[in-house]
């Protein structure tokens, strides 16, 4: 699968007018190296794609550096989708069954109903952890229903996933109410947005700034531009996490399968990487 010739990219900023915060962002390529790794197809692919955007746009909605991660388990094929992000767009995403094509008018794309988990982090620590229901409707609309509940906060969201051959199109946009935010500029707001001319191919077409234009126009203001950057594919994994874990199983269990096999091999379950250890390096370790 080929990379998007355009660098991935975010802006956050603030419609004063209306006293709502957004953030707009292209993962494409962020998105494509995740399909890349994980060999996602069909309605895994497309799930997969909106759940990293999604935690993307829940980290971006708190100024702290935390990580979060939004986990669906759902009693449909795929069954399980777990993406984590933080605040600057560093993702990654994992699928239980990624080659899942669901039915055209199965508007949950193969996950079901269920159980939608989100986790904030702060390292391995976990800091908070909100359960709402996952219902038969699309992603967009569960996680707003889990923002709502959740968060109490008001937001309108959009994510458009386009899988053409080898390429793949993954933007999106949510603009949520700053505390304080008079009920009439939520209605009008939602009244602009509600009623906007483009589908959704021509809304996302071309880079963020051009997304946003869109958006000004629409609503009829200027913005102010707080921050923009560029989301990655990103795992944490590293070789000093496999020797904790080696550390963690104890060293007769770790020399019992030194015995079967002659080295402990870790696959990183994200980003496939592989990790082996002999040995000389096991035993420097207890």
């Amino acid at each position: 699968m080929n990379a998007i010739q355009n660098k991935d990219s975010y802006i956050v900023g603030i419609f004063s007018r209306y006293n709502f915060r957004f953030l707009i962002t292209d993962c494409s390529n962020s998105v494509i190296e995740a399909v890349r790794r994980h060999k996602l197809e069909g309605s895994s692919l497309i799930l997969a794609a909106k759940t990293m955007i999604g935690s993307f746009f829940l980290a971006g909605m708190v100024k702290e550096d935390t990580v979060v991660s939004i986990q669906l388990e759902g009693d449909g094929e795929i069954e399980r989708v777990i993406g984590y992000s933080n605040r600057v767009g560093l993702m990654r995403v994992l699928a239980k069954n990624t080659s899942v094509n669901s039915n055209s008018n199965d508007p949950t794309f193969g996950i079901g109903t269920g159980i939608f988990r989100v986790t904030r982090w702060g390292g391995v620590k976990k800091l908070h952890q909100s359960l709402t229901k996952l219902e038969k409707k699309s992603f967009e609309s569960n996680l707003l229903d889990h923002i709502q509940e959740s968060d109490q906060i008001t937001s309108f969201l959009s994510i458009h996933i386009d899988a053409l051959g080898e390429m793949v199109y993954a933007k999106g946009m949510i603009l949520y109410a700053l505390p304080g935010t008079e009920l009439f500029l939520i209605e009008e707001l939602f009244e602009k947005l509600n009623n906007i001319e483009y589908n959704g191919k021509e809304l996302f077409s071309g880079g963020v700034k051009e997304i946003l234009n869109r958006i000004e126009n629409v609503l009829g203001v200027r913005s102010e531009v707080l921050e923009e950057g560029s989301p990655k594919f990103h795992c944490g994994c590293s070789i000093e996490k496999i020797k904790d874990v080696v550390v963690s199983m104890g060293k007769d269990e770790a020399n019992s399968i030194l015995k079967e096999k002659g080295s402990i091999e870790f696959t990183c379950e994200f980003c496939k990487k592989v990790y082996s250890l002999n040995s000389d390096e096991v035993n420097l370790l207890f």
